[in-house]
C-alpha cells in the first residue's frame, strides 16, 4: 500500500513541557491505523497538530508525499483530513441536515439547494451504511446516530484520512459492531482511519497497524497480526500489569441504601425504572450490569437524589428518604462520579485547585461566614496535596481542567467525592475512555474505599469491569431487574441470558 501520510520528527512544547517529542507517524492507504497510548501519553496533542489546531514546535508533515503546513482546522479539511472527536461537535439546536452544511459552500449560489444536497448526503449515507435521518433533530437522535453524522459531515466535506477518536467510549457493543462495518467499508474504498481507543479487544479487532506513544514519543509501531493484547499493554505502560484480582465480600455490613419496589417512568422501558427493589450494605459493591440505556441512569440519579420516584421508597441506614435534592444527599454522606465527566463531574473553565474544593467551599477549614470569603491559602495547600495524594498530573493546579487529559479529570472527581468519606458511593462508568493504567487507579481506590467501609453502587457497561470489581451483581433490562447474581464465581452464563432479557 502507498503511504499517504507521514508525520516525521514532531515535537510540541507547551512552555518547559514535551507533550510530543520527536514522534514519527506513518499512515497507509486504505489502512486502519490506532494509536495506542495512556492518557497524556501525546495523542491529542498529535492529532490537534494534524488538524490544524496546534502547530508543531519542530518536525515535519506529509501528504501524498508532499511536505505540508496544516495551519488551520479548514487548512487540514482542504488537504483531505476530518476528525471526529469523542466529545461530538455538533450543534443540538439544528437538525442532521443543517449540521452537516454547516460552514459549507458548494458553488457560487446565495440560495442553499437542499433538494439536491440532500440527494447529494443520502446518497453517500447508503455507500457507507451510514443511517441517518436528515430532518431531525440532534437532541432527538441517539448517540451512535450522532456519530454516523460527524462521519458523514467529514465525509461530504471530502476527507480522505478520518480520525476517530475514543469512537467507541459511549456506544454499545451493537453500535460499535456497526461502526466497525463503516470503517471497513471506508477502507475498502482506499480511505485511511486513525483509530484511538484504549479498549484492547476492539484494537485486535479493528486494527491493521498499531502506533504506541508513550510520555509524548514513539514507542514502536507494530502489524496487529504480529502481537496480542499482552505485548501491547506492557509497551503503552511501560511496564507490566500485574493481574487484577480482588477479594469478593460475601458477608457485607448493615444496609445502607435500599429501595422497595420504586418505579420511574416505567413506560418509557429504556429510561425508566420498573418495581425496582435491591439493597447495598456497608463494605460491599453491589455491580449493575446490562446493555447502556436499560435504566442505569435513573438508578444512578435516584439513588444520588437527582430525581425522585413515581412510587415505591428509598431509604439510607434506615431512614426513608422523602425529600429528593443532592444537596440533601450529599448531606446524607452519598457521594457521585457521574456518568458525563465533563457535563455533571467539573467545571471546565475553572481550574484544577477550584474543581478539588467544590462541595466543600462553606466549610469552616475554607472560607468565613459560610462561603463568603475563602481561604485562598487553605485550599491552595488542600489542593497541592490531594494533587500529590491522587496522581492528578497537571501543569499547575491553576490549570483549567478542560485541558487535563480524561484520566486525570476522573482522578479530580473522584479524589474530591472520597476525600468527604462518603458512606454511599454511586459510580457510574468510572472508567469510561481511560487507558489501562488510570482504570486500575480507579479500580484500586474504589476497592479501597470498600475496604474502609463505603458501600458502593457501580452501574458500568463494561462487562468486565462489572466481573472484576462487584461483591454481587444485578443485570438490568428495560428497566427492570432480571437476577442478582454473586460477585464470586459469577454464572456467566446466566448473566448473559438476563442482560438479553431472559432472566429468571
Amino acid at each position: 500500500m502507498k503511504e499517504l501520510l507521514k508525520m516525521e520528527h514532531i515535537t510540541k512544547c507547551f512552555g518547559d513541557m514535551y507533550a510530543n517529542q520527536n514522534v514519527n507517524l506513518s499512515i497507509l492507504e486504505g489502512e486502519v491505523h490506532t494509536l495506542l497510548g495512556e492518557n497524556g501519553a501525546g495523542k491529542s496533542t498529535l492529532m490537534n497538530i494534524l488538524i490544524g489546531l496546534y502547530q508543531p514546535t519542530s518536525g515535519q508533515i506529509f501528504l501524498h508525499g508532499e511536505n505540508v503546513r496544516i495551519e488551520s482546522p479548514k487548512n487540514a479539511v482542504r488537504l483531505g483530513i476530518g476528525m471526529v472527536h469523542q466529545h461530538f461537535m455538533l450543534v443540538e439546536a439544528m437538525t442532521v441536515f443543517e449540521n452537516i452544511i454547516l460552514g459549507l459552500k458548494k458553488d457560487s449560489s446565495v440560495f442553499i439547494k437542499k433538494e439536491q444536497l440532500k440527494k447529494e448526503i443520502l446518497d453517500l449515507s447508503q455507500k457507507y451504511g451510514l443511517d441517518v435521518e436528515l430532518d431531525r433533530l440532534i437532541t432527538d437522535i441517539s448517540v451512535g446516530a450522532q456519530q454516523r453524522v460527524e462521519i458523514l459531515k467529514a465525509l461530504y466535506r471530502g476527507a480522505e484520512l478520518l480520525i476517530l477518536d475514543e469512537p467507541t467510549a459511549a456506544l454499545t457493543d451493537q453500535e460499535t459492531e456497526g461502526l466497525f462495518a463503516i470503517i471497513r467499508k471506508l477502507t475498502g474504498e482506499n480511505k485511511s482511519v486513525i483509530f484511538i481507543s484504549h479498549k484492547m479487544r476492539e484494537v485486535l479487532a479493528i486494527s491493521d497497524r498499531i502506533t504506541i506513544l508513550r510520555a509524548g514519543e514513539t514507542i514502536a509501531t507494530l502489524d496487529k497480526d504480529k502481537t496480542d493484547g499482552a505485548e501491547l499493554a506492557s509497551l503503552m505502560i511501560g511496564r507490566e500489569m500485574a493481574p487484577s484480582h480482588y477479594k469478593k465480600v460475601t458477608s457485607p455490613g448493615e444496609e445502607v441504601l435500599r429501595l422497595d419496589h420504586a418505579d420511574y417512568q416505567k413506560e418509557h422501558r429504556h429510561s425508566g425504572l420498573n418495581d425496582v427493589s435491591l439493597t447495598v450494605g456497608k463494605g460491599e459493591i453491589l455491580g449493575i450490569a446490562g446493555v447502556d440505556g436499560n435504566g442505569q441512569s435513573q438508578l444512578a440519579q435516584l439513588a444520588s437524589g437527582v430525581i425522585s420516584p413515581d412510587s415505591g421508597t428509598l431509604s439510607l441506614k434506615t431512614s426513608r428518604i422523602s425529600h429528593f435534592a443532592p444537596s440533601g444527599f450529599i448531606l446524607s454522606h452519598v457521594s457521585h462520579v457521574p456518568e458525563d465527566r465533563n457535563k455533571m463531574g467539573l467545571i471546565g473553565n475553572m481550574t484544577v485547585r477550584e474543581n478539588l474544593v467544590l462541595k466543600s467551599t462553606e466549610e469552616k477549614r475554607f472560607s468565613y461566614g459560610r462561603g463568603a470569603f475563602l481561604k485562598r491559602k487553605a485550599i491552595t495547600a488542600f489542593a497541592l496535596n490531594m494533587q500529590e495524594k491522587n496522581d492528578i498530573r497537571c501543569s499547575s493546579i491553576e490549570q483549567e481542567v478542560r485541558n487535563l487529559s480524561g484520566g486525570n479529570q476522573q482522578k479530580i472527581i473522584l479524589a474530591r467525592e472520597m476525600e468527604s468519606k462518603p458512606e454511599l458511593l454511586v459510580a457510574v462508568h468510572p472508567t469510561r475512555g481511560l487507558d489501562m493504567g488510570a482504570a486500575r487507579y480507579i479500580h484500586d481506590t474504589m476497592i479501597k474505599a470498600r475496604d474502609g467501609g463505603c458501600c458502593i453502587l457501580l452501574i458500568s457497561a463494561d462487562f468486565d469491569e462489572i466481573m472484576k470489581l462487584s461483591d454481587r451483581i444485578i443485570v438490568m433490562f428495560e428497566g427492570k431487574i432480571m437476577g442478582v447474581y454473586p460477585g464470586e464465581n459469577p454464572p456467566i452464563g446466566q448473566i448473559s441470558l438476563a442482560m438479553a432479557g431472559k432472566g429468571n
